[in-house]
């Protein structure tokens, strides 16, 4: 059996994902419900908190508005609501044991859920940025969430943790504040996308309308 079931009824299969199949509001609700880290981390901490860390880092630290870079930003482990979200160290044993066989599987879902929603292009040409942002979370949640005990992650190192974000206010929040959430930002920044091509499909129009006027 390659289909799993999902909160909207969908059946979605993994081995021959179809477009048609993947809801965001699947996504949401898988993604509020995982924790990273395996549950190891000192609170709940789900792939969707994170993945919003990751967008406001984007926004606030490297001065990113391009709609589609934030939604690609926002969007960027959404395949972990059908993959799973397996820990760093489990991807490369289990990588080592079957030749990069489930790296190759978890990015070929990735891919689906990318094209689904219009991604692959913003994700893969800022690239840099989103991994940067995702590197500066992840040092970011190093420090604030996991014991102090064992080696320095080397991410802590080569992406300073910003110190503005407040977990332990965030805390307080359940799984279905972290749905809403990540349900709102899609919304607000698919409209801002929207608007944008709207914006630029038009602009030639106008040009013209001025230049005959």
């Amino acid at each position: 059996m390659t289909w799993m079931l999902t909160i909207t009824g969908a059946i979605v299969d993994l081995r021959y994902m179809e477009a048609a199949t993947i809801d965001i509001l699947d996504i949401a609700q898988g993604l509020s419900q995982i924790n990273r880290y395996t549950g190891q981390a000192s609170r709940p901490y789900s792939v969707a908190e994170h993945s919003l860390l990751v967008v406001e880092l984007l926004e606030r630290q490297a001065g990113a508005t391009n709609p589609n870079v934030l939604l690609a930003a926002l969007m960027h482990d959404a395949h972990e609501a059908y993959f799973g979200d397996m820990s760093a160290p489990l991807k490369q044993t289990l990588d080592m044991a079957t030749g990069g066989a489930l790296r190759r599987e978890e990015q070929r879902v990735q891919s689906s859920v990318l094209r689904k929603f219009r991604l692959i292009t913003p994700f893969y040409s800022s690239s840099r940025e989103i991994h940067w942002a995702d590197m500066t979370a992840l040092s970011t949640e190093r420090e604030a969430l996991m014991p102090n005990q064992g080696p320095t992650w080397a991410c802590t190192r080569s992406y300073p943790p910003v110190t503005w974000k407040n977990f332990e206010a965030d805390g307080d929040r359940d799984w279905q504040h972290w749905r809403a959430a990540f349900l709102m930002k899609f919304a607000e920044l698919d409209a801002a996308r929207q608007a944008k091509a709207i914006a630029l499909a038009s602009a030639p129009l106008s040009a013209a309308a001025d230049a005959s006027s």
